[in-house]
């Protein structure tokens, strides 16, 4: 399995892989294994007008998330990551969603990040200020009617996120 990752990740390859198990536990446990585990949480936010949050960063659509700092809750990570990568206050989250997971090679450590999302709610109605220290260069609300160009130029692992 190991050889697998090492290969996805240094042949940069965009496909599924299959693994098939008769004990998901312990599939799940050795793949996770592999990993230096690094958490993130983030949210979908909707403002007033049933418009969804993204930032525009290394060349893709995202939605705003980082990194979960030591002692701090999922909830309150997201609404920080939310708060410091567009500039914006008055968030309430309303739901958990999906939990996503992608993995990548820092040097030689294999990294699996999971994700926790949850759905936010945006009273506050200031302009966006995109962080310019995370390569966000832009932060923008986007009708739902209107997200093709944000859906043809997202992570695979958003789509389900960005339509639910």
């Amino acid at each position: 399995m190991k050889l697998v990752v090492e290969w996805l990740l240094v042949e940069n390859v965009k496909t599924v892989v299959c693994f098939e198990s008769q004990d998901l536990e312990n599939l799940w446990s050795s793949f996770y294994y592999l990993f230096e585990i690094v958490e993130a949480a983030g949210g979908k936010v909707k403002n007033q007008h049933g418009e969804i949050l993204f930032i525009y960063r290394l060349g893709k659509w995202d939605l705003p998330k980082g990194k979960i700092e030591v002692g701090e809750d999922r909830n309150s990570a997201a609404v920080r990551e939310v708060e410091e990568e567009c500039g914006i206050s008055k968030l309430k989250i309303t739901r958990a969603l999906e939990t996503t997971y992608h993995m990548y090679q820092m040097g030689e450590r294999l990294i699996l990040k999971p994700t926790y999302w949850f759905e936010m709610f945006c009273a506050d109605e200031s302009e966006l200020i995109p962080q310019k220290e995370e390569a966000i260069e832009k932060a923008k609300w986007v009708n739902e009617a209107d997200l093709s160009e944000q859906l043809n130029n997202t992570y695979a692992s958003l789509k389900k996120i960005i339509t639910n």
